[in-house]
């Protein structure tokens, strides 16, 4: 292997079988058996970072309003290059150093500011996976006793280290009947780590 083709994510999540065209969805009608779940445990796995980041990832999708509508109609900056990216990876197969490369030098021939363009856009494409793959737990997957109590486990440490967090937040909200997730949101309610607003939200719903 060259160093062009050198993959910048984990093997299982190069594995990932969803596209980015259609936003690292889960089907609806993907299977709920052994092997999705333990796919789904083991990326969640790979992508937790090792630490909390300095900063959320991945940044929140913009809202952008008609003119006259209270907004300017621009959408933010990191979508175009999101935009570039997605072209030259469709799948997680393809983040590899040598299309990240050519993304970066893409962007910055449309005056892109391509500072550590391979550190933050690997970690935002890890943190989009991790989403998806939260969401489907939480909303798809209809045995929680099969998700629980990894799925709980794994959402707890997301939303305490700033990665996917609204979405491990709602996975948790999504199975609060199971006891594992109404004790990781109780602890979640009380870390300061959070929003303020994402802290209100699980005590309110805690009542």
């Amino acid at each position: 292997m060259n160093s062009e083709e050198t993959p910048l994510l984990p093997d299982v999540v190069r594995a990932y079988p969803f596209s980015w065209d259609s936003g690292f969805v889960w089907p609806p009608e993907t299977d709920e058996g052994e092997e999705s779940l333990a796919y789904a445990r083991a990326a969640l796995e790979a992508c937790l970072p090792r630490a909390a980041l300095a900063s959320p990832e991945p940044p929140e999708e913009p809202v952008v309003w008609e003119s006259g509508d209270g907004g300017d109609g621009e959408y933010p900056a990191w979508t175009g290059v999101r935009a570039v990216l997605r072209g030259h990876m469709p799948y997680a197969r393809h983040v590899t150093a040598g299309r990240m490369a050519a993304a970066r030098a893409e962007c910055a021939r449309h005056g892109v500011d391509t500072t550590d363009f391979e550190e933050i856009w690997t970690r935002r494409i890890t943190a989009w996976i991790a989403e998806q793959t939260l969401g489907w737990c939480g909303l798809m997957v209809d045995d929680e006793k099969a998700l629980t109590p990894w799925l709980m486990d794994l959402a707890e440490l997301y939303a305490r280290r700033g990665m996917a967090v609204e979405k491990a937040v709602w996975a948790l909200r999504h199975t609060a009947a199971v006891p594992e997730s109404r004790a990781a949101l109780t602890r979640l309610a009380a870390y300061e780590g959070l929003p303020d607003e994402i802290r209100a939200r699980i005590a309110e719903e805690l009542r």
